[in-house]
C-alpha cells in the first residue's frame, strides 16, 4: 500500500498576504506495527527463530541505550542515525551558576540513512 497524505495550506507571513496560497503535504498515518508483529516478520526473512529475534532486539535496545547515555551517536546500516537531544530546563546565560544542573534529555533524534 502507498503512503497516504493530504494537502494543507502553509501559514502566511504578513509579507505574503494577497499571494496565492501555497500547500504542503502532510502524512496521514496508516496504522501502526507492534514489536511482536515486527519480530514475526523479521523471523520470516532470516534463519533466526522468533525467540532469537526477541533476544537480538532486547540486546540492541540495551546496547543503544548505553551508547546514547554516553552521548554517542548510533548508526545502524540501512536504518539510520540516532543521537541524544538536550534542552535547558530554564533560561541560561553566561552568568548562570551551575549550568550543568539545568539541562535534561529532550529525546532521541532519528535521521534515516540515505540510499
Amino acid at each position: 500500500m502507498a503512503i497516504l497524505f493530504d494537502w494543507y495550506e502553509n501559514p502566511k507571513t504578513s509579507e505574503q498576504q494577497g499571494e496565492e496560497n501555497m500547500l504542503h503535504p502532510r502524512l496521514r498515518l496508516n496504522g501502526k506495527v507492534s514489536t511482536a508483529q515486527l519480530r514475526a516478520r523479521i523471523q520470516k526473512y532470516c534463519t533466526l527463530t522468533e525467540t532469537d529475534v526477541i533476544a537480538v532486539l532486547d540486546a540492541l535496545s540495551h546496547a543503544m541505550g548505553e551508547e546514547l547515555a554516553e552521548g554517542r551517536q548510533v548508526h545502524l546500516d540501512g536504518i539510520g542515525f540516532f543521537r541524544p537531544n538536550l534542552v535547558s530546563t530554564e533560561p541560561v546565560t553566561e552568568k548562570t551558576k551551575r549550568k550543568n544542573t539545568k539541562v535534561r534529555l529532550k529525546g532521541i533524534v532519528y535521521r534515516p540513512d540515505r540510499y
